[in-house]
């Protein structure tokens, strides 16, 4: 009897001793860890320095974040009555998700019109504009490019179901707008450290996307799903010369090239798909397809010459 209770003894000896050794090895494990971020950032600084290559403030607050899992939005009656009764306004549902509006007399985009100046133009038109945060004018294809926001201001880049496009004529006004939306989003998991913008900024010197006497202009957290799937990474945006984005999975350090006419080119195949499949007897069908066809007919008419 008294052996059990010497062996007993025995285990919870050595249990609590591995316990208090696991919480010794995980605590110099995250000493270590921290200690290999600040030499990298100082690595970094003074390395990117050398190169002549300018970054913004990078004073960001966010350190943690997880992924989240969001799912489509479907419009109601109810929502579609409330943009049919805008004046000037036509719009159609399809497929309960996807909307196409068309304007009776088109807006005009002044040449120079700035983010908040667009904005102001297309807001009275929309279902829950405050929901989208202005992206890009397309040159080529003629497009103003809206990305829904989630946490309040962290877009979500490139994605199909996240999108307001807006379809300029040759004079600048637009004839059309679609429009898609992500529900209310859940956290996928627990929050985990994210990589520090310096260090994103790093690695596209690392992989030699970023060269020497280049400026990064813009940086900002958001989310991004690279396979159109539910779940979403957060994501640095990463500008360089205030032309080309990169996108950094700002959890597992991966890298993604943004390329807006791609990413245009791939939508619009898509959506041209649930606009098909509209009866013949709507009137917003044939309209649209026309202006599509002319968009990427000249595209491709400009790509041969």
């Amino acid at each position: 009897m008294q052996w059990g209770h010497i062996k007993t003894l025995f285990i919870l000896s050595f249990l609590i001793l591995n316990i208090y050794l696991l919480i010794q090895f995980v605590d110099r494990q995250k000493d270590s860890d921290l200690g290999v971020l600040d030499s990298e950032e100082q690595s970094y600084e003074e390395l990117l320095a050398s190169e002549n290559i300018s970054i913004p403030d990078l004073n960001q607050d966010v350190t943690e974040a997880s992924y989240i899992n969001v799912s489509d939005k479907k419009f109601t009656s109810e929502e579609m009555d409330q943009l049919n009764s805008m004046e000037d306004l036509d719009a159609a549902l399809v497929e309960d998700n996807f909307i196409l509006a068309q304007f009776e007399d088109p807006l005009l985009v002044p040449a120079n019109a700035n983010a908040a100046r667009i904005t102001d133009i297309v807001e009275p038109y929309l279902l829950y504009p405050s929901e989208y945060q202005y992206w890009a004018w397309n040159e080529e294809a003629n497009i103003l490019l809206f990305f829904q926001v989630k946490d309040g201001s962290r877009p979500i880049y490139s994605n199909q179901n996240a999108l307001l496009l807006f379809y300029l004529n040759d004079k600048d006004e637009i004839t059309h707008y679609t429009q898609t939306m992500l529900g209310e989003a859940e956290q996928q998991g627990n929050a985990e450290t994210l990589l520090p913008p310096l260090n994103a900024i790093g690695s596209l010197y690392d992989r030699g996307t970023l060269t020497q006497d280049e400026k990064v202009t813009e940086l900002e957290l958001g989310y991004l799903s690279r396979i159109e799937s539910q779940v979403f990474a957060p994501t640095w945006r990463i500008t360089i010369n205030h032309e080309e984005n990169y996108f950094i999975n700002a959890i597992e350090n991966l890298t993604y090239p943004g390329d807006d006419m791609e990413f245009l080119e791939s939508t619009i195949t898509n959506y041209m798909e649930k606009i098909e499949a509209l009866p013949e007897e709507e009137e917003l069908k044939e309209p649209f397809e026309a202006v599509i066809d002319q968009k990427f007919e000249e595209e491709n008419r400009s790509e041969t010459e």
